[in-house]
């Protein structure tokens, strides 16, 4: 039990500091990884120093990869801010809806998961959030409604690669998306509730309850067809196919009701930035253009190389993301003709993202010594075997702790799915129901993770207030896990038993 705590300590540091003191991350991280490396040194000998020291660097370089999509994902706001395309952006919306909260609920759940699937690795956090800012929304607000809706689709990530490689190493994948897409697809159906309760308060539900309720339903029908193959054989882009095909239908449902701006109470108003009259449909197409860019690029680079190829780029996955990111405002630059001011935009973004460097190359140094020194390990075992019956809810529970750990569903279920595996078997359940229940536990870790709170903190420039980000996103991530521990034990032990 000792060991148990003390694997929790750095954890529990970052966690309490984070939220209950509003320390920022970049002070708490580097004490974190000195506690682990400590922990790891004394008392966890399954690594020498030299192994916990060369890992820590690697971290570190993983922190620095990371911080390249954000730095991209800052020179593409400031282009899109600079040429005044934002402005006619939310003047377009307005013409959509007029209402704030059915904006974000529509950026950051159909399009993020759209993007999610098209590219991962905290991408819909880091291009929606500094989006929503722009709109006008207060940018804590922004950053925990982006990461409450990237938490469903995390069970695929980009191009089904965290279902394919995380679950599909131990498990027949397609099994394992099939039974994930039937937990995620009910998630879908209370997460526009959660988002609208927990972002802007409970009292927002009233005068939306219709159009939210549409949500859930069509994007959990979108999603649990994909996923179990009842159309087409294309379980692992449950994400990337069923974002696109939902944010297209929402955003028409929307346009197409009769909706009165009278009716919306004036703190959800979307109010237009300047007088201008009605622009039309071409010029807003024009203003998303290096949106629609950036997707389409997104989408044929992830398609068109193996996964191999893509994680070798730069040594990591989130380089090629963030060059397309990147390479998608040199574009937007060219279109609306603010080529002069790249250099600038990128030296502005490139000041922005240092203390994002130390707080996320820490935090993954704190990862990589816990993993090696096999504190992961024992923090998963002992919840496990302190369970016994209520395993299918543990493995849940352990999936959202080592999503919260790494800051990726893909390195929680590379992690915990042997355990699960092996635990499943020896209890005598169900493991495809066991492996989704690790998948979606990890996918709901990410919107609490430290790392993806920086990553998003820093887009919408408010480092340091990393800890009222995650107290609007806790509890959302708390309610998740109780609702699909649930899940798991009813489907474990009556509707899908071994």
């Amino acid at each position: 039990m000792f060991e148990f705590f003390l694997a929790l300590l750095p954890i529990a540091l970052v966690l309490i500091g984070i939220a209950k003191f509003d320390l920022p991350a970049k002070i708490m991280a580097p004490i974190s990884w000195v506690i682990a490396l400590a922990s790891s040194v004394f008392f966890f000998t399954a690594a020498s120093p030299q192994e916990l020291i060369t890992t820590s660097i690697n971290g570190v370089l993983d922190g620095a990869r990371i911080v390249w999509l954000i730095f991209a994902a800052f020179v593409m706001l400031q282009i899109m801010l600079k040429s005044g395309a934002m402005d006619k952006i939310k003047n377009g919306l307005v013409e959509v809806t007029g209402d704030k909260r059915l904006v974000v609920v529509l950026l950051a759940i159909p399009f993020g998961t759209f993007i999610e699937g098209a590219a991962g690795a905290g991408s819909p956090a880091a291009l929606t959030a500094p989006f929503l800012v722009a709109l006008g929304m207060n940018p804590v607000l922004a950053a925990a409604a982006c990461l409450i809706g990237n938490s469903a689709p995390n069970s695929w990530g980009g191009a089904g690669v965290t279902t394919v490689v995380g679950a599909g190493t131990f498990v027949d994948f397609v099994e394992a998306s099939a039974m994930t897409g039937r937990m995620a697809s009910l998630v879908y159906l209370i997460l526009p509730i959660l988002m609208i309760s927990f972002v802007f308060g409970v009292k927002a539900l009233k005068g939306i309850w219709k159009e939210i309720l549409v949500l859930g339903v069509m994007m959990g029908a979108i999603n649990f067809s994909i996923s179990n193959n009842i159309f087409l054989p294309i379980t692992e882009l449950t994400s990337l196919v069923g974002g696109f095909i939902g944010t297209i239908l929402y955003s028409a449902y929307l346009g197409l009701r009769n909706e009165k701006g009278d009716d919306i109470p004036e703190e959800y108003r979307l109010n237009r930035i300047s007088k201008v009259e009605k622009q039309g449909v071409r010029q807003l197409v024009v203003s998303l253009s290096p949106y629609f860019i950036l997707c389409v690029l997104l989408v044929t680079v992830r398609l068109s190389f193996p996964i191999s190829a893509l994680i070798a780029f730069g040594g990591g996955y989130t380089v090629w993301v963030g060059s397309v990111i990147l390479s998608s405002s040199l574009i937007a630059a060219i279109i609306f003709g603010q080529v002069p001011v790249m250099p600038s935009a990128m030296l502005d973004s490139f000041r922005k993202v240092i203390p994002a460097l130390i707080a996320m190359g820490f935090l993954l140094a704190m990862v990589n010594c816990m993993r090696m020194s096999g504190q992961v390990s024992t923090l998963a075992q002992t919840i496990s075997a302190a369970t016994g019956f209520f395993y299918p809810v543990a493995a849940v529970l352990i999936g959202q702790i080592g999503g919260f750990i790494t800051g990726t569903n893909l390195g929680s279920n590379l992690m915990f799915n042997p355990l699960h595996v092996e635990a499943a078997r020896n209890l005598g359940l169900n493991p495809i129901v066991i492996v989704a229940a690790q998948n979606t536990g990890g996918a709901i870790g990410n919107m609490i993770c430290p790392h993806n709170i920086i990553a998003v903190c820093a887009c919408v420039s408010i480092l340091g207030r990393e800890g009222e980000v995650m107290r609007k996103t806790l509890v959302p991530s708390i309610i998740l896990m109780l609702f699909l521990g649930t899940l798991a034990m009813i489907y474990t032990y009556l509707v899908f038993p071994l």
